[in-house]
């Protein structure tokens, strides 16, 4: 992911507006989920990820909007999908999920706003919260 920014603090509420499924977490491990890290500010035009780039982490995507891409043998990009808030990118996942690395790109179309969960505490809450 290109420079970043911390930004303000984490508002649970909203994190749970857009996420639901965190509700289900024990008080305890949602506070600590949103404790260490800040909201983070990248800026349009930013490359969240990179293909053949190793996953650094699930984002929870508070505000922009993320177009994922793939060029074509052809040198052309190719649109795959978008990203918007409450929304979760399918190849993040799926890199996280089988430990491989990403086959597109990330790129922020507008400013964003994200909270990022490191790969390990990912892989930690799919273990404990199916």
């Amino acid at each position: 992911m290109e420079t970043t920014k911390a930004g303000p603090r984490v508002d649970p509420q909203k994190v749970l507006d857009l996420y639901p499924p965190l509700a289900s977490l024990p008080g305890d491990r949602l506070t600590a989920l949103l404790q260490p890290q800040g909201v983070m500010q990248v800026p349009a035009g930013a490359m969240i990820f990179a293909e053949h780039q190793p996953c650094q982490g699930f984002p929870l995507l508070l505000e922009g909007s993320i177009k994922v891409v793939k060029q074509a043998a052809s040198g052309r990009e190719l649109m795959l999908y978008r990203v918007a808030p409450g929304g979760s990118c399918i190849i993040t996942s799926s890199c996280l999920l089988g430990h491989s690395d990403y086959n597109a790109r990330g790129i922020a179309e507008s400013p964003l706003s994200l909270l990022l969960l490191p790969a390990p505490v990912f892989g930690q809450l799919m273990l404990d919260h199916a």
